[in-house]
């Protein structure tokens, strides 16, 4: 397989903080975004909107940094949601029923 670059950029606005997702989301990718999200969904109660258009694969390591966000989102009440989502990457959160505790935009 042909590993894309991963990158996370993070938009800060007042009421809302944008995270963009680009490249592959694998076991060795994971960390990273690990590094920046989860920092954001515990201590920050503004929305918290990621945003996949640009992410091309993903394995179960990066949907377990997804569901650890979702935890740190529960406990201080904040809002996650996952914007411009390609299809099989929405595949990957149906199979494993994450996507019935993550919103789906």
């Amino acid at each position: 397989m042909n590993q894309l670059p991963f990158l996370v950029e993070t938009e800060e606005k007042e009421k809302e903080i944008c995270v963009y997702i680009h490249g592959d989301l694998d076991l060795a990718s994971a960390p990273r975004l690990r590094e920046t999200l989860l920092p954001l969904a515990e201590k920050d109660s503004r929305t918290l909107k990621v945003n996949l258009k640009n992410l091309h694969y993903m394995d179960s390591t990066g949907l377990g940094v997804f569901v650890a966000a979702l935890k740190l989102r529960k406990i201080i009440n904040g809002e996650m949601f996952l914007e411009e989502v390609p299809k099989k990457i929405q595949r990957i959160f149906q199979i494993s029923g994450v996507d019935q505790y993550i919103t789906i935009a």
